[in-house]
């Protein structure tokens, strides 16, 4: 069983279309972005990426988006667009987790941020 079935989000709220984790540190996934989608895609793409992030460090416990500093798109993410996606856990502050993001399409890097978890 994927730990994707295991997040509190599932379709159609789990952005998140697939998870791979790399390391203790890293996760990679992808974003699809459909016409179907419950909010806007640049909201998606950012829960994409804390979903996944939340895949690499809560096994057994949930945890919350607790912050976005400056996540930037470069061009719109329109229906059919597959995002690929890499988290990596930049710190750890006693439960809370600190995330830097990037995406791309076709190659072309389209979106980076960072963000910040916390243990629920």
């Amino acid at each position: 069983m994927s730990w994707l079935t295991q997040l509190p989000h599932q379709i159609p709220f789990r952005a998140a279309s697939t998870g791979r984790i790399i390391n203790d540190k890293t996760i990679e996934g992808s974003f699809l972005c459909t016409a179907n989608d419950t909010a806007p895609p640049q909201i998606m793409l950012a829960e994409a990426m804390a979903q996944l992030a939340g895949g690499l460090v809560f096994r057994e416990a949930h945890g919350l988006l607790t912050g976005i500093d400056h996540c930037e798109i470069d061009r719109p993410i329109e229906p059919g667009d597959i995002v690929a996606l890499t988290v990596t856990l930049e710190a750890e502050f006693g439960g809370t987790y600190r995330f830097s993001g990037i995406g791309s399409i076709g190659g072309l890097q389209c979106v980076r941020g960072r963000f910040h978890l916390a243990q629920a």
